[in-house]
């Protein structure tokens, strides 16, 4: 009879996990975010920025990064594709050699370079997490404002 009862809970938990794991997965598979909202701190931009001029600043320039083109030839792509790409290259001659956070830490610069707004969480250095962020640049500004 013990054995029933326990069979019986085991069937009652493998039902409860397969009910919860579609919610789950839709939960992990959730609306991509731009970077027009603040995805990273100002704090982690300061932090990239000095990283920049010691690991890059030997063969780039802040100016290098702030041309209209840098974001709009990674506009639509994802926040992991641009970090895979300098991980992946950068620096020239050791790439790959930075920590992620290091890296995420460069990347938030290079955002604040281009007009991004910081916010109030970090730049996650996690490629699965910044799949879900999706590289815009800055929101036009509306010219004439409030009179």
């Amino acid at each position: 009879m013990r054995s029933t009862s326990l069979r019986a809970g085991l069937v009652a938990v493998l039902a409860a996990v397969t009910t919860a794991a579609p919610a789950i997965a839709q939960q992990e598979t959730l609306e991509p975010i731009s970077t027009r909202t603040g995805v990273f701190t100002a704090e982690q931009a300061s932090t990239g920025e000095e990283l920049f001029m010691v690991v890059c600043g030997e063969c780039h320039q802040p100016a290098d990064f702030e041309e209209e083109t840098f974001l709009a030839a990674w506009a639509g792509q994802t926040v992991e594709a641009l970090f895979k790409e300098i991980r992946a290259t950068m620096p020239e001659d050791s790439p790959g050699s930075l920590k992620s956070s290091e890296y995420a830490a460069i990347l938030a610069y290079l955002f604040r370079l281009n007009g991004l707004p910081p916010g109030d969480s970090a730049l996650p250095a996690s490629t699965r997490r910044m799949q879900g962020i999706v590289i815009e640049p800055p929101a036009p500004k509306e010219e004439g404002g409030p009179r």
